[in-house]
């Protein structure tokens, strides 16, 4: 790829080149917690652009227009801005006949297809260019709408088809690898589920045959293993830092919006932290006690010269001699501590709620021997080292991603000379 003017490139606006088409105002009193159909939200978009699955879907139970059935490779942008940098956010629908289009969602429609490709158009949207022009125009105090005439109102600059399809090409070879390691990561994180029920809940650890089951109370449980409370195996560490007492100074900040945005701790000057922190401390688990019905689990892989900081809505759980921290991090993502841990928070609303200390260290743990624990810490490492390797390279795919993007977008870097469309494919190494 080289520089390049911009010469045979069209002024226009998006009016020009697709409509923009309301969503449905489905009726509130048919959304259920599951079903066949689930209702998009700005919620489902990434803040960059790109479609996600939720933790806990809105699903309709109630007529459906077939009109607002939503099918594969249709492209959506994002008209209410329900959380900061979504307005005017795109994604591509993933499948067909699951996925319901609402009213705070616009579908791209009647596309001219002499002058604009439809992966073009996603990356597009993405462009710090257009997001502004939308944000510009947008109306709202607390909450920001737009609207189709005023999406169509937004001005841009497009090259050929030809040329458009050639610059999707080398986004989504990104965006596919990013994918694919996110599917990776998901695996891996299953795997390591299954073998940690395998050992710790249907007691199928290596030997087992020879170790009898006991009768307690709670049932029959191996000989050897012991019924603890977690505070009597772990410590919270509390120490803590203002970060803004050193401006200069930059720390690896594990917040929940690093958690959310890839599970690894971005790098903040102190000058822009401007709440009290929690130390992170060598050989912890971060569990987060603020709305826990979004299981927020982190395993620091500590590292680097920056001084490691989290958010005190974090729990910053350390183990003792009798357990891990992998055999730790295995627990708290169990669906079986999840749901205790999270039905146990207090609050007024749901979406301030929390787990107080004193009764996480009060629930119940089956401590197994410590040579058991170790054997499972030993099974299970190299599968969570091998998944936060994969997320480091997400990040410099990302990275790279959007580095390239506004180039190639706004004709920065020519792709003229790429033979993308007949027959040579972009390559594309992690």
């Amino acid at each position: 790829m080289r520089k390049t003017s911009t010469t045979g490139w069209r002024d226009c606006t998006m009016s020009d080149l697709f409509k923009v088409k309301h969503g449905f105002a489905f009726d509130g009193k048919y959304f259920t917690s599951e079903g066949e159909y689930i209702l998009l939200t700005p919620g489902n978009f990434h803040d960059e652009g790109g479609f996600k699955l939720k933790d806990k879907e809105k699903y309709y139970v109630g007529d459906i227009p077939t009109d607002y059935v939503l099918k594969r490779g249709d492209l959506l942008v994002a008209m209410t801005e329900q959380a900061e940098g979504l307005l005017g956010s795109s994604a591509i629908v993933p499948e067909s006949n699951r996925f319901l289009h609402n009213q705070r969602l616009g579908l791209i429609t009647e596309y001219k297809r002499d002058l604009i490709d439809t992966s073009f158009l996603y990356y597009l949207f993405n462009t710090r260019d257009v997001r502004l022009q939308i944000r510009a125009t947008a109306s709202g105090v607390k909450v920001r709408h737009t609207s189709p005439s005023r999406i169509g109102e937004v001005k841009v600059r497009i090259p050929s088809v030809s040329t458009q399809h050639k610059v999707a090409s080398i986004l989504s070879a990104y965006d596919d690898l990013i994918e694919n390691n996110t599917r990776r990561i998901a695996i891996l994180e299953a795997m390591v589920q299954t073998i940690y029920r395998e050992w710790f809940v249907d007691f199928r650890f290596p030997g087992h045959e020879k170790v009898k089951l006991v009768d307690l109370p709670l049932g029959k449980i191996p000989e050897g293993w012991v019924m603890k409370t977690l505070g009597t195996v772990v410590s919270l560490r509390t120490e803590g830092v203002v970060p803004s007492d050193y401006p200069e100074e930059v720390f690896a900040h594990y917040s929940f919006p690093a958690f959310d945005a890839g599970v690894l701790p971005s790098l903040e000057c102190g000058s822009t932290i401007k709440s009290n922190k929690h130390i992170v401390q060598d050989n912890c688990v971060l569990l987060a006690k603020l709305n826990p019905r979004i299981p927020r689990i982190w395993l620091p892989y500590l590292g680097g010269s920056w001084r490691p900081i989290c958010s005190t809505e974090f729990l910053v759980v350390v183990p003792d001699t009798l357990v891990t921290k992998e055999f730790l991090y295995c627990l708290f993502q169990s669906c079986t501590f999840r749901d205790a841990f999270g039905g146990g928070a207090i609050g007024t609303s749901t979406s301030h709620q929390r787990v107080k200390p004193d009764d996480f260290k009060g629930r119940q743990l089956l401590v197994p021997p410590p040579e058991v624990v170790h054997s499972f810490t030993e099974m299970v490492l190299p599968i969570l080292r091998l998944q936060h390797t994969m997320r480091i390279r997400n990040v410099n795919l990302r990275t790279t991603r959007d580095l390239l993007l506004p180039k190639l977008i706004s004709g920065q870097l020519d792709v003229e000379d790429l033979d993308i469309e007949t027959g040579q494919t972009v390559t594309m190494t992690e």
